[in-house]
């Protein structure tokens, strides 16, 4: 039974990736990397509004509970608990929601350059300013060796872990 729950649970995550082809999302792993962080953030969260509790239920009694020291050893797993719960349940859904948000937010991506693209037609009587300048710079990126490409992107990856790191400590 347990097991039947996991292959139908990996079967959803995996038609998430047809829904993003579906959508015109180029990229499945990006909305898969935004839900795990999501994830991960929310845990935290849940993690300090757990200790907040504990420590408050803590304070509000007369004698420390025989049990309280291992509850707060157990609150210390909480964020791998609130994870462990989050991914197995509904992974899927947030995936799905992330897909949809950058189906939304390339449409309007796309709309954008092409307004401007035809403004600067208007003005110039140059066609297609802005995305000959875009494919000029996919060129040059796409010119690279597949070594330099590959250090770009983890570069690019490293420099995304790390603003989404700045932002859960300092949010």
């Amino acid at each position: 039974m347990i097991r039947q729950y996991f292959v139908n649970y990996f079967e959803k995550i995996k038609q998430t990736k047809k829904v993003a082809r579906d959508k015109n999302v180029p990229v499945w792993k990006l909305p898969v990397f935004n839900s795990l962080i999501f994830t991960m953030y929310i845990s935290w969260q849940l993690s300090i509004g757990l200790w907040i509790l504990l420590d408050s239920w803590q304070s509000s009694q007369i004698y420390i509970p025989w049990y309280m020291n291992n509850l707060w050893q157990a609150s210390s797993f909480s964020i791998s608990i609130f994870m462990c719960i989050i991914t197995l349940t509904i992974l899927d859904k947030i995936i799905l929601f992330f897909i949809y948000l950058h189906a939304f937010v390339n449409k309007i991506i796309l709309s954008t350059i092409s307004k401007v693209d035809m403004y600067l037609w208007k003005k110039t009587g140059k066609d297609s300013v802005l995305t000959s300048a875009i494919w000029k710079i996919q060129g040059k990126f796409l010119r690279r060796s597949k070594k330099q490409r590959t250090l770009l992107s983890i570069a690019f990856a490293g420099v995304l872990v790390f603003y989404y790191g700045w932002l859960i400590v300092s949010g």
